[in-house]
């Protein structure tokens, strides 16, 4: 890491003495750009027509531009203003340009990654949000950011723990599911196919803009890499002019939103007592009277009452991040850098043991780094090189993750002495020892303590380079690019792994000497072990563009190719030791006039190796349309201030094949046996997308966008196998897959936004974003399971994802057996064991008197969501700015099970589901029941059914921040030209409806963390 520290700051350095040398080399006029208030736009930016040169404003709001580009018009941008195109005459006679205030978002581009677009001439559907409002989220993952921001994309955490960067521990859909084979969106990076979810190490300062293709008008171009959306991350570039320097520092605290629930030794003890004698075993199964009152009394160190949560968890994790980035360049030489580093701790707290060698507290170092450099060789020929990576430092305690050890947390018991054993005089062998419980092989102390450590070290590194030729001197307005990328991630582990006695009490609490030792653990010193991984992307890229006005007519065209390699270092036999391999060829072409009709084509012929080479190759084009109706004299008002038309249709495909690779091909081994069978008429799956938009604006401060879409496909890969029967002798899963399924994905997208600027000093805004999306399975070649089946299908006519089981009967109110008699008047069986009195009754849904699978039924929503919303608002007022984020979600539940949920796992974990559980005397008395009897042992309430349906379905303050920025005088005494501090909060609250406060629906389960409340101070300098 300190090499590449260094390699950073030497180019930065160079770059810093090259550019004054190189300042002055062209005549250059001076410009200003100003606001309606006559306040300077800073950071606007400014782009010759044919895109050669590019500079950015001062913080006075001043501009650079040398004659010699003045050959056509100059595109004006910033941030909340909408785009100017000034002519080549207003720049001989006009030294300041008005930006007007962008009130319905129609100013700036989207960048669709193999071209940019500007905004108004938008003709499907795209969403995109800056890097600086994504650095107001205070967090290490990159897909945290912008969870909530972007509307069509629904990003849902698995896994809250703070060191895990993004391996799999975010879900991610754009306008939720179309295919039973995958949804995972494709993802570019500076106009590179980045074929890796390993990208969540990008940090916010480095982004310019994330965008989010959603339609196939957006997509198509990508073939068969499109049909999931587009997820595209364009990260700054350097511009003309002086250097700018920021420098920040970041510090936070993290807490846990949600900490589980530890009942005391005494209650833990009476509701074993109870779950036993639900269980026919008595009274004081489990402990005694006399037990249950020591242990109440708390006097007696033989009766311990542990709450391990408090033991082993901190109330607060920390996070410190510095950086910094330096821009800046001439006409010839452009460049951007930045450099950070991050520090993550983990909330665990680690013992002093003073006879131990090693440190295993678990923790994680980061460091970013970026150059992007933009060089202009001469009239015709420019380049371009960037390289950008991270390197990261992991320390595991035990070389486990940090989950594992969350849940064995949660799996001891309060009554369990601990976590060592006393002294013992006798047999010093015995003392400050492990302690568990019989079934318990590790405990949290000791996979924290005395288990080892992992040490990891992960290099990520993302390499381009090409070089574009302007071919103004064949046709004006064309030009070829082209590059390449290499993408190269590599693992390499230090483990150390170090066994420990583990002691077990006996049954009699009121003796500290009745220690034995536990199966045949010893102690033992460290042994070491080292493990790698590695893998590669390689991506050739070729384009050309051609980008011309005539007078009121526009064209931007695009043609482009690239070539897609993958290849994981993997052991053993298996086909994931081949490179995976793609093509694609590329075409969009956009055509405007006046600024107000827009037509674009769009398609793609794209190839895998995923099928067989006479099929390998698909087409999916499309086209679509837009009209700017309020720019039709006729329409001129000030009530309907914008009025646009959308509207596209076309064609996506996917080589996605729920990870199986090479199903055209016979599976035959080297023995002649002969397995799977391959289909060599497989081809991509093919999806049907239209989308009809409308953007509506009043007053020039209301909007209103609206987008219905459809998604539909036909040929989706499936079985042959489901309706063949099992007995005519060849296994099921050596049939070949076939391209016969059908699938329908549809919903809606509205926004409402309010924008205005009160006067030069307030600026208020609030954006409001809904979707609503369903899917529906059509057929994927399923079996009917039997007339007598009251669902005889669980995936046709259903959504994708449907969760399903028993149906309780409330028609008694509460669901239970409540008597003896009631259970024997029922008359049901249950092919799952023997109810009790006090657990679940089921409904017999095909009226046989036996409950068993043919009684299942569609129960609760998916566990991704159907519905998700957003309000994000903000104002600014003078020096202050203050923003939040409201997100939430709905129709989505979860079936919760488990530790936490079922009362029977591990040694018994109770919780608020577990409080007034069914009892004789409860029921008798009145009392509020709200769950089933306890049980020691599975039983039939242990199943999948809808009492434990659980809403996800929250709201959540995502995101507050407050900043102010000082006095220029102020910041002017350190040279700086800007002085920033900000105060934010992560997940400040949330609304939600779980069965258990103790977990948050977006996680859906206590045995793993909770996501983090984080508060954060950060500091920024500009120079």
């Amino acid at each position: 890491m300190k090499k590449i520290a260094t390699h950073i700051v030497l180019c930065i350095i160079c770059l810093m003495i090259y550019n004054p040398l190189s300042a002055q080399q062209a005549d250059k006029l001076v410009y200003r750009i100003v606001n309606i208030y006559n306040q300077p736009v800073e950071h606007a930016k400014v782009r010759s027509q044919d895109g050669t040169y590019e500079t950015v404003t001062t913080r006075e709001g001043t501009f650079e531009f040398p004659t010699e580009y003045l050959k056509g018009h100059v595109l004006l941008t910033a941030d909340g203003y909408l785009n100017a195109r000034i002519a080549p005459e207003q720049f001989i006679n006009q030294k300041d340009f008005t930006l007007q205030f962008d009130a319905h978002n129609m100013g700036g581009e989207v960048d669709f990654g193999y071209l940019s677009y500007s905004k108004e001439s938008i003709t499907g559907a795209v969403s995109s949000v800056t890097g600086k409002v994504l650095d107001k989220t205070p967090s290490n993952v990159l897909s945290d950011t912008y969870e909530g921001r972007l509307p069509g994309l629904t990003v849902i955490n698995n896994i809250a723990e703070l060191t895990f960067f993004g391996y799999g521990n975010y879900s991610k859909t754009i306008r939720g599911n179309s295919s039973v084979n995958g949804s995972s969106p494709l993802v570019i990076i500076d106009g590179v196919v980045a074929p890796t979810q390993y990208i969540e190490f990008i940090s916010p300062k480095e982004i310019e803009t994330i965008s989010v293709l959603k339609d196939a008008a957006s997509t198509s171009a990508y073939g068969i890499q499109g049909s999931s959306g587009v997820i595209v991350i364009t990260t700054k570039r350097g511009h003309n002019g002086k250097i700018d320097v920021e420098g920040y520092l970041d510090y936070s605290l993290q807490q846990l939103t949600r900490k589980p629930l530890f009942v005391n030794s005494g209650q833990y003890a009476e509701l074993r007592n109870e779950a036993g004698e639900r269980g026919g075993l008595g009274k004081f199964s489990q402990f005694t009277q006399s037990d249950i009152d020591l242990f109440k009394s708390g006097e007696n160190a033989g009766y311990p009452n542990n709450n391990w949560y408090s033991q082993f968890m901190k109330d607060y994790a920390n996070r410190q991040r510095a950086g910094v980035n330096v821009s800046g360049g001439t006409d010839k030489f452009r460049y951007y850098s930045n450099l950070s580093f991050v520090n993550q701790t983990q909330p665990f707290k680690i013992a002093d043991e003073p006879d131990r060698k090693y440190d295993p507290t678990p923790k994680v170092n980061i460091g970013n780094f970026r150059t992007n450099m933009d060089v202009k060789f001469n009239k015709y020929l420019s380049g371009y090189m960037r390289l950008a990576g991270n390197v990261k430092r992991e320390v595991l305690a035990g070389g486990n993750m940090g989950w594992t050890i969350y849940s064995q947390i949660l799996n001891q018991p309060p009554t369990m002495y601990g976590p060592l054993s006393p002294i013992n005089e006798e047999d010093p062998e015995l003392s400050n020892q492990v302690v568990t419980v019989d079934g318990m092989d590790n405990t949290a102390y000791g996979m924290l303590n005395r288990s080892g450590y992992r040490n990891v070290i992960e290099t990520n590194i993302l390499a381009q380079a090409g070089l574009k030729m302007d071919m103004g001197f064949l046709l004006d307005g064309l030009s070829a690019s082209g590059g390449m990328a290499y993408q190269t991630y590599v693992r390499n582990e230090t483990g150390t792994n170090q066994s420990y006695k583990r002691l077990i009490r006996g049954d009699d609490f009121s003796s500290l000497t009745n220690f034995t030792q536990y199966k045949t653990f010893e102690n033992t010193p460290l042994s070491y072990n080292k493990g790698s991984l590695f893998f590669y992307y390689l991506n050739l890229l070729a384009r050309l563009d051609y980008n011309k006005r005539f007078g009121d007519h526009s064209i931007d065209a695009s043609a482009h190719t690239y070539y897609l390699k993958q290849e994981t270092e993997a052991s053993g036999s298996s086909n994931s030791v081949l490179p995976y391999k793609r093509q694609n060829f590329g075409f969009s072409a956009l055509y405007g006039y006046k600024d107000r009709y827009f037509l674009k084509a769009d398609m793609a012929y794209s190839g895998s190796e995923q099928f067989h080479k006479d099929h390998r190759y698909t087409f999916t084009p499309a086209v679509s349309a837009a009209w700017i109706a309020s720019k039709e004299e006729f329409l001129q008002s000030e009530v309907l201030t914008l009025l646009k038309l959308r509207a596209s249709y076309g064609i996506n495909g996917s080589d996605q094949l729920g990870g199986a690779r090479f199903l055209f091909l016979d599976n035959i081994r080297s023995d002649g046996s002969e397995l799977a069978r391959g289909n060599p008429l497989l081809e991509a799956e093919k999806i049907k997308k239209l989308n009809l938009g409308l953007n509506l604006g009043f007053l020039n401060m209301f909007t209103v966008d609206f987008d219905y879409f459809t998604n539909k496909v036909n040929n989706m890969l499936i079985n042959t196998s489901a309706t063949i029967p099992e007995y005519q002798g060849i296994p099921l899963n050596y049939y070949p897959k076939l391209n016969g399924g059908e699938m329908e994905n549809k919903g809606f997208e509205i926004g409402l936004g309010f924008n205005k600027h009160i006067n030069q000093n307030l600026f208020v805004f609030l954006q409001g974003n809904f979707m609503q999306v369903k899917n529906k399975v059509i057929n994927i070649n399923e079996a009917m399971l039997g007339e007598d089946y009251a669902y005889p299908y669980r995936s046709q006519g259903f959504a994708l994802g449907q969760q399903w089981g028993y149906l309780v009967d409330y028609s008694n109110g509460n669901g239970m057996f409540n008597s003896k008699e009631e259970l024997t008047n029922s008359g049901l069986s249950y092919s799952f064991g023997t109810p009790r009195v006090g657990d679940l009754k089921y409904q017999d849904l095909n009226g046989d008197k036996i409950i068993n699978e043919k009684d299942v039924a569609p129960i609760g929503y998916t566990r991704a969501p159907q519905q998700e919303y957003s309000i994000a608002g903000g104002t600014t007022w003078k020096s202050w700015e203050f923003s939040f984020l409201l997100h939430g979600v709905a129709r989505s539940t979860q079936i919760l099970s488990g530790i936490g949920a079922f009362e029977n796992q591990g040694k018994g974990i109770f919780t608020d589901l577990h409080m007034a559980s069914w009892t004789p005397e409860r029921y008798a008395a009145g009392e509020e029941i709200n769950y089933p009897a306890l049980s020691l042992l599975p039983s039939t309430n242990h199943v999948s059914n809808d009492f434990f349906v659980s809403n996800r379905s929250y709201l959540r303050l995502r995101n507050v921040e407050l900043a102010y920025c000082l006095p220029t005088a102020v910041a002017q005494k350190i040279k700086a030209e800007r002085i920033r501090v900000a105060l934010g909060v992560q997940n400040l609250f949330t609304v939600s409806h779980m069965k258990s406060k103790y977990i948050d629906p977006e996680i859906g389960s206590m045995n793993t963390f909770q996501p983090y409340r984080i508060f954060n101070i950060g500091l920024s300098a500009n120079f």
